[in-house]
């Protein structure tokens, strides 16, 4: 008897710590597993390539600019313009390391997204002293010198004349679930900071940078950093957008539009959120691709329609009315 019981006192053990561990599971990883297991599904439900490349792999792309600007832009508070910038170079660094000097794909896209890192320290760190709109005029004043950089450059960049990679044959498949992989380390990024001292020093800056650097907080390193590690996801997106398009130019690698939709997709899902900018994020990259596609000629007037309604109606994000479960307003 004693022999038995002492032979299942283990187990019963186990069984309680194994129960404990499940109550407090923290059901937010529950809602993003779930996310993204959808979004995972979405080429087996629709496997045309055309669907893939027209439709469905702009998704997860700008699901992933949307959370780098959250970075920045929702959690540090510095309202970037220059993303659009970052985006161009990371397009040029993977096409180029790629084609030109034939790394493979992934290790191109991981050394844009060393490139753009750094870049975007350097940026956050010689705009650290403007704030506001100032630094919003400093941060688009750095994406058009990128622009301006790719188009003189010509010994490398072939400039005006456009550099092609249609030699690099990636499925829509791969490209898709290539963008799904960035837009999974963007919201992990984001989660991690929205539940670290960074973030809580990130806030503070974003609601008053007076009072956090009087408690001790160095808002220059933490304000390069965030805006460090918010640019080093537009690096491999760049070269993603590269690998899709077979085909960039400084005028289409380049294109202040993408900066301003991620803006939108941030702000309608809530600055400093995880899973509202997703959800927003995937609904607008829905509406832009349908208004280019079925309705070329009423796309701006389409978008600008979808904007509006939404930004009137949801004033304080997607997931800010009241009676919301906490478990989605994270």
């Amino acid at each position: 008897m004693n022999a038995s019981s002492s032979a299942s006192a283990p187990e019963g053990r186990w069984i309680r710590r194994a129960w404990g561990r499940l109550r407090h599971w923290n059901h937010r990883w529950t809602v993003l597993i779930v996310a993204f297991a959808l979004l995972a599904l979405l080429p087996i439900l629709y496997p045309s390539p055309y669907t893939i490349s027209v439709f469905l792999f702009y998704i997860p792309w700008y699901l992933a600019m949307a959370q780098s600007w959250n970075i920045s832009g929702g959690y540090s508070g510095q309202l970037s313009f220059g993303h659009w910038g970052l985006l161009g170079v990371g397009a040029y660094t993977t096409a180029i390391l790629a084609v030109t000097y034939h790394w493979d794909v992934v290790t191109a896209m991981l050394m844009a997204a060393v490139v753009t890192f750094l870049l975007g320290l350097l940026i956050g760190y010689i705009g650290s002293g403007l704030r506001g709109a100032y630094f919003a005029i400093a941060t688009l004043a750095a994406a058009a010198l990128m622009q301006l950089v790719m188009l003189n450059w010509q010994s490398v960049t072939l400039g005006s004349l456009g550099f092609p990679i249609f030699f690099i044959l990636i499925s829509p498949s791969d490209l898709y679930y290539g963008a799904l992989a960035v837009a999974v380390v963007a919201t992990l990024m984001v989660y991690a900071i929205s539940r670290s001292r960074i973030g809580l020093a990130f806030e503070a800056i974003r609601e008053n940078e007076d009072v956090a650097i009087a408690t001790g907080v160095y808002a220059r390193g933490y304000k390069a950093l965030a805006f460090g590690l918010s640019a080093s996801i537009m690096g491999p997106v760049g070269g993603l957008y590269a690998f899709a398009s077979h085909y960039i130019d400084p005028s289409s690698a380049f294109n202040i539009i993408y900066n301003l939709q991620i803006i939108l997709m941030v702000v309608v899902g809530g600055r400093g959120k995880v899973l509202g900018p997703m959800v927003a994020a995937v609904f607008f990259a829905w509406v832009f691709e349908v208004a280019l596609t079925s309705f070329n000629v009423y796309n701006y007037l389409i978008t600008g329609v979808v904007i509006f309604v939404a930004v009137l109606l949801l004033p304080r994000g997607i997931f800010g009315f009241r009676g919301m479960p906490k478990v989605l307003q994270f």
